[in-house]
């Protein structure tokens, strides 16, 4: 990325009259391998990104973008966003940050592991399948396998001072095995992810992969009731993780969050405190700095059941008076600028797994919820979900079950919740990386047979 473009750019842009100017560059590397029996399914290595830029003239915040930033493209870059600046009719107020602010010192990028050679990758992934099918001979095939390494480099900097950058690259390896037995097929799902290749671990993929699938062969639809539930870590990450919408202050200020006028406000069981973690070393949504160029922080957004604030960007911060959290957000340099967590970290209990459901009786043990975008309603918070898990009979995990829905509402489940144990692991199922621990909830209504 050339540092001469940019200050031309700027330079032209303020002989056409902008005010201030800023450009967000990305640059993404993506290596995908998969394996079916025995041979190279899927082999990809891609390269992405490009540059946007924003300029305020008359008040206004035009936007333009381009795949290829070069000395060609400055002019058009320049024009376009004075013509986009234009048409826009919004009277809120715009502005961009000048740099002010704690920045955290971050290293998340490993420069060894693109050295690794790509033929120990493959070796990896096919060693995977073998002994993925040497696990049980009810493992009939893999329905997916993936070894995934991303390297992506972001640099912002605007004419009033704000110049940052960060480069972060990891890995993830994951299997998906089909099991069968007595003509029921249950599959199953293990993974890792480190920024260090040799500390994946195959052992703990396949037995993760391979023990829940072959657990839940004969399952079987349980009777209707309402009773206690445990949901397993990370699909409880998931659940909350689809209903994330409704800290974000932009939803808030619109009217389309439930949580207007609760800042401060016992909305939680105290059992529940949530942080945006964007320091946290070697996860995923770590950075020092957010889509705007604002230094992160970490900090509660909820704390032991209250709600301690919503996430802001620059705009929604000013509209409400107060600082922004440092949470703007972008899908991509093409994309605007909207809300979005880091790391969200779901703090775990000190009570270990088989003592959390020891004092159940008679309930449910969850560990799939399917249709999280079509079943919840963020607004409401009802949510009606097909699911699948265990019974737990006297305080022990008993028979598999499927077939069964699990309904309520969203936000008494947080009122509900008992306790969380000490079993904590991010999910790379959620939308947002997030992270929960098993947590036990008073009591949900499951309709089966």
């Amino acid at each position: 990325m050339r540092s001469d473009l940019v200050n031309q750019l700027f330079e032209l842009g303020k002989v056409k009259g902008f005010i201030d100017q800023e450009i967000y560059y990305v640059e993404n590397k993506n290596t995908e391998i998969s394996v079916y029996e025995g041979q190279i399914d899927k082999y990809n290595i891609s390269e992405d990104g490009g540059l946007s830029y924003r300029g305020i003239v008359n008040g206004k915040l035009g936007y333009a973008y381009t795949e290829r930033f070069e000395a060609s493209t400055l002019e058009m870059l320049v024009n376009e966003a004075y013509d986009n600046a234009k048409v826009i009719e919004v009277e809120d107020e715009v502005f961009l940050h000048d740099g002010s602010g704690n920045y955290q010192a971050i290293d998340s990028f490993n420069p060894t592991l693109s050295e690794v050679p790509m033929q120990e990758k493959i070796d990896f992934m096919l060693t995977l399948e073998k002994e993925l099918k040497a696990f049980d001979p009810r493992i009939k095939n893999l329905s997916y396998n993936s070894y995934d390494e991303v390297e992506s480099f972001r640099w912002i900097k605007n004419t009033k001072g704000l110049d940052v950058q960060d480069k972060v690259n990891y890995c993830l390896a994951y299997a998906m095995p089909v099991v069968e037995a007595e003509g029921d097929t249950r599959t199953g799902i293990g993974y890792d992810i480190s920024n260090d290749f040799y500390k994946l671990s195959k052992s703990r993929i396949v037995e993760e992969a391979s023990k829940e699938a072959l657990s839940l062969l004969g399952a079987k639809p349980t009777k209707s009731q309402k009773c206690p539930v445990v949901i397993k870590n990370e699909t409880f990450a998931q659940l909350f993780s689809a209903y994330m919408g409704i800290f974000s202050a932009e939803r808030v200020q619109k009217n389309l969050s439930s949580m207007a006028g609760k800042l401060n406000e016992a909305i939680a069981s105290e059992a529940l405190t949530l942080l945006d973690n964007p320091h946290l070393p070697l996860a995923l949504s770590s950075s020092s700095f957010d889509a705007e160029g604002v230094a992160t922080q970490m900090k509660p957004i909820i704390e032991k059941g209250v709600l301690k604030t919503f996430l802001h960007n620059l705009k929604t911060a000013n509209k409400d008076g107060v600082l922004s959290t440092g949470n703007a957000s972008k899908a991509s340099y093409k994309g605007t600028v909207g809300i979005a967590p880091s790391n969200l970290v779901i703090q775990p209990g000190v009570t270990s797994f088989s003592d959390m459901i020891a004092g159940i009786d008679n309930g449910l043990y969850l560990v799939s919820l399917q249709g999280l975008h079509a079943g919840i309603d963020t607004i409401s918070g009802d949510f009606s979900l097909q699911c699948h898990g265990y019974e737990i009979k006297n305080g022990k995990i008993g028979r598999p079950v499927s077939q069964i829905t699990v309904a309520g509402n969203y936000f008494e489940l947080l009122k509900d919740i008992e306790l969380f144990s000490d079993d904590f692991r991010f999910s790379i199922m959620s939308s947002d990386y997030t992270g929960s621990a098993s947590v036990k909830i008073k009591s949900l209504s499951i309709s089966g047979e």
